[in-house]
């Protein structure tokens, strides 16, 4: 299955971790964000230069194609602190599971910072990684 897994730039280690896990079940993950946010050239603070906002939009249309071409999204919702692209992933996989069908939306973790959209009927809590990947064989 390909498997976009969204989650708190601060929480990329989980966020890996996840994505290993799926990858060990034999699922595809559809664009590896992390790569971009935990290289050299990490997750860019001031977007005031035009090179900067060229690489944001860039990321944006690549975390957006991730999302879109997945058959499961995954938010991984234990971050500390409130994330802001995670929840517009969010609401993208939201509008391709309804106009679509897919993806199949999963909340991973403890829900710290919850959003409306976390009780959306398309949406399924799991609390564990083996959880998540018992659901994905259904």
């Amino acid at each position: 299955m390909k498997v976009f897994v969204s989650g708190q730039i601060r929480d990329t280690a989980f966020v890996q971790s996840v994505q290993r896990a799926l990858e060990q079940a034999g699922h595809q993950i559809t664009h590896d964000w992390v790569i971009n946010e935990a290289s050299a050239n990490n997750f860019i603070e001031d977007k005031s230069t035009p090179e900067a906002q060229a690489e944001s939009a860039h990321r944006a249309q690549l975390d957006l194609q991730g999302v879109l071409a997945a058959d499961a999204h995954v938010v991984c919702t234990n971050n500390q602190v409130a994330g802001k692209g995670m929840y517009v992933e969010l609401g993208a996989a939201l509008a391709a599971q309804q106009l679509q069908g897919r993806p199949k939306i999963y909340l991973l973790g403890a829900a710290n910072h919850p959003t409306i959209f976390y009780y959306h009927p398309a949406v399924q809590p799991v609390a564990t990684i083996d959880e998540l990947i018992e659901r994905l064989a259904e």
